[in-house]
């Protein structure tokens, strides 16, 4: 389902900035079509168990605040118990090569059980599908596999498995890291040869750890490995 975040902050500083109180604000609103009160506004603002304005009042606080409609509230998807993880639009490649999309587009969330994601930061978890044969027997082509997006931060170099990008091709590999700043991309399927990241003359980047993967069979639905396929 969806929820709306009302950006209580936003709309008190312009209120503010404007030298407006909750009474101005009232007659403000009022008079451009929306009548309300000024208890009524106060209760979107106050501390605990604070209300939100119902959308003929987001449209109304644009106008009188000159804020955009998207500025003053916003639309996140959440679930009943726990928020829904991201699968990304873009394909990672086993073996198969797969394109990077800068964007990082949404295609759906999915409900993921909370012991499966164990450590991972929720904030950082994507849901990618990886279409190869080079990984296997550990990820099969066609499963989804659970990564936290480092998107810049520090994290340790260890040989463990990951998200890479090699120029504008992402894969799932196994990565050692090398001085002078390489890598040696490792698969686990002895037919493919492991390779350095300089022998391809492409930049390369580390885009997320890998955390576990989910697996889809026929009649059973998703499938999930035990968490913590990372460092095997």
């Amino acid at each position: 389902m969806k929820k709306q975040n009302f950006n209580r902050e936003l709309v008190k500083n312009k209120i503010k900035e404007l030298g407006l109180n909750y009474k101005d604000l009232a007659m403000e609103l009022t008079e451009n079509g929306t009548p309300i009160s000024e208890s009524a506004i106060k209760i979107w603002f106050r501390t605990t168990n604070p209300s939100t304005p119902e959308l003929d009042k987001i449209k109304a606080l644009s106008s009188v605040l000159s804020l955009q409609v998207s500025s003053i509230i916003d639309e996140v998807y959440v679930d009943d118990e726990n928020d829904g993880v991201e699968l990304l639009e873009m394909r990672a490649g086993f073996g198969t090569e797969g394109t990077l999309d800068p964007e990082f587009k949404v295609e759906r969330c999915i409900k993921l059980p909370q012991e499966f994601l164990g450590k991972v930061n929720a904030k950082y978890a994507k849901i990618i599908q990886c279409y190869g044969d080079s990984m296997m027997p550990e990820f099969n082509d066609g499963d989804y596999i659970l990564v936290e997006m480092l998107g810049g931060r520090d994290y340790i170099k260890r040989p463990s498995i990951y998200l890479v990008r090699l120029g504008d091709v992402v894969y799932i590999k196994r990565i050692e890291f090398l001085p002078n700043n390489d890598i040696r991309l490792i698969s686990i399927n002895p037919t493919y040869p492991p390779f350095l990241a300089s022998e391809t003359g492409y930049e390369w980047e580390i885009l997320g750890a890998v955390y576990g993967k989910i697996s889809v069979k026929l009649g059973s639905g998703f499938q999930f490995s035990e968490q913590g396929v990372k460092g095997k």
